[in-house]
């Protein structure tokens, strides 16, 4: 079943009243663009939406009592044991006494349009079938987001971050008017409640150039308010980073990171499929570990400002990292942010200066890089991702101020070492990810220990050994782990 046949269905219900497709799916029809979410507005929306879910053997689930909206979730099956598809269906009650005075209470033009679903197989959305009382095609053409009327963010602030997502997602422009509203109103968007809040904030980083977005976001005077934990950023080593400091490294290095996600196949070759489908992992519903690691990216340097010194000519910032994982963790406790979501950010952010660390050695050996996937565990594989932006884009503010001296950079020696990194983890799971040779419950058997904070000591020991490839087979990790106790008399 597709959208069309979503739609068949609907038409054939018996229904009293003029039903009518609205907002997103007709911009989307009309930009020909797949969607995955169906908005209709008609007087009985309950009693049209029970129907429905009844035809289609769905629930009914109410999403908003006042307003009287309604959605039936369709999962369709797909082939290959995919997950299924997955459609939205919303019911709305029809505000005003006809179509028209629903749509003046509508956000933007190109979202304050309707269709009337009417009888027969086609669905027809163009021209003259489109109700259109405020251009909304005009400003398709034009490529604009352009508000309704100048009470939109009055009555729901927010519709100014989502001006800035139909812009990123859509790759469309804010017209000046609008934009102008946005920084005049931006502080009402303290008044909507953070978890919606968070949602469009996700949705937007999951945009390709979310950079661009948060950029004219930050201009407008929307993201401050937002995350006023940003405006230390613009003020600390700006003789360093220019103009907005750690601000504007921050941007660049996101601007690099949507670069690369696209594109891992040029980055690293041999192993792109396997990192792609590791970044496109949820992991709360459907936030994607690639967005939350822009999210973490966003965050990773806020600990700078706190812990900004110099040494002669050059700025330091000791500690940034544990500095900025509680900033961080500020952030997205406000926001709402889930508990898993708030780990995975935590762990990158917190370990970000690692792989650099790694790189700069003569040789990364397995023991070493064991430790840093013992560590980060899951984050492991985004955190060297994230540490190619990072590498990339201060090389090129080093270039730019000309202190190659004060600050030297190889962003290539880094990719090789990050390539390196990852060809071992995939390949020598043995040495990098070793499965436990012995479990707790045996080394205490064995050696007659008891259970405490030293049997997980011991294993991580043997499992270094097995990083090393000191021990490979159960005998040998016996005998490795009773040369440690013999040797340690508080151990016996």
């Amino acid at each position: 079943m597709s959208v069309a046949g979503i739609l068949n269905k609907i038409k054939n219900i018996k229904h009293p009243h003029e039903v009518y497709l609205v907002g997103g799916i007709v911009r989307d029809i009309l930009l020909r663009r797949d969607t995955k979410d169906i908005d209709l507005v008609c007087r009985q929306a309950r009693t049209l939406a029970q129907k429905f879910a009844k035809t289609t053997g769905s629930t009914l689930f109410t999403l908003d009592e006042e307003n009287k909206i309604y959605r039936v979730v369709i999962k369709l099956r797909t082939p290959n044991g995919q997950p299924p598809t997955i459609y939205d269906c919303d019911f709305a009650e029809l505000r005003g006494r006809n179509i028209e005075q629903d749509l003046a209470l509508r956000d933007f033009t190109i979202d304050a349009m309707a269709v009337k679903l009417v009888g027969g197989s086609r669905l027809a959305v163009s021209g003259k079938s489109v109700i259109d009382p405020y251009n909304g095609q005009e400003d398709l053409k034009k490529r604009i987001i352009r508000m309704v009327g100048n009470n939109i963010f009055q009555d729901d602030s927010l519709r100014l971050m989502r001006a800035f997502r139909l812009a990123g997602s859509l790759e469309f422009r804010i017209e000046p008017v609008t934009l102008k509203l946005i920084a005049k109103q931006s502080k009402l968007i303290k008044k909507s409640a953070p978890e919606r809040v968070r949602e469009e904030l996700v949705k937007i980083l999951s945009c390709p150039d979310s950079a661009t977005t948060l950029d004219q976001m930050d201009k407008c005077g929307l993201l401050p308010v937002l995350v006023p934990e940003f405006q230390n950023l613009k003020t600390t080593a700006q003789d360093f980073y220019g103009r907005d400091g750690v601000w504007h490294h921050t941007l660049s290095g996101l601007r690099y990171l949507e670069e690369i996600l696209p594109a891992l196949g040029k980055y690293l070759p041999k192993h792109a499929l396997k990192i792609s489908g590791h970044l496109g992992e949820t992991i709360t519903g459907e936030v994607t570990r690639a967005t939350i690691l822009k999210l973490a990216y966003l965050m990773h340097d806020l600990g700078k400002p706190s812990t900004h010194t110099r040494e002669g000519k050059r700025s330091r910032f000791y500690g940034h990292e544990l500095a900025g994982v509680k900033l961080a963790e500020k952030v997205q406790t406000r926001l709402h942010f889930s508990n898993k979501e708030i780990q995975a950010v935590r762990n990158v952010i917190a370990n970000h200066m690692r792989p650099g660390n790694l790189s700069a050695l003569a040789q990364v050996t397995d023991k070493a890089i064991y430790r840093y996937f013992r560590d980060l565990k899951s984050e492991g594989l985004d955190t060297l991702v994230l540490s190619l932006a990072d590498a990339y884009t201060t090389e090129a503010t080093v270039i730019k101020r000309n202190k190659q001296n004060i600050y030297p950079v190889d962003s290539a020696k880094h990719l090789k070492a990050v390539r390196e990194i990852i060809n071992r983890y995939y390949t020598r799971p043995q040495q990098i990810t070793p499965l436990n040779l012995l479990n707790g419950n045996e080394i205490i058997s064995r050696f007659k220990l008891a259970p405490g904070p030293l049997i997980g000591k011991l294993i991580n020991e043997l499992k270094e050994a097995q990083a090393q490839k000191l021990v490979k087979t159960k005998p040998q990790a016996y005998s490795y782990l009773k040369n440690i106790i013999d040797k340690d008399p508080n151990l016996q």
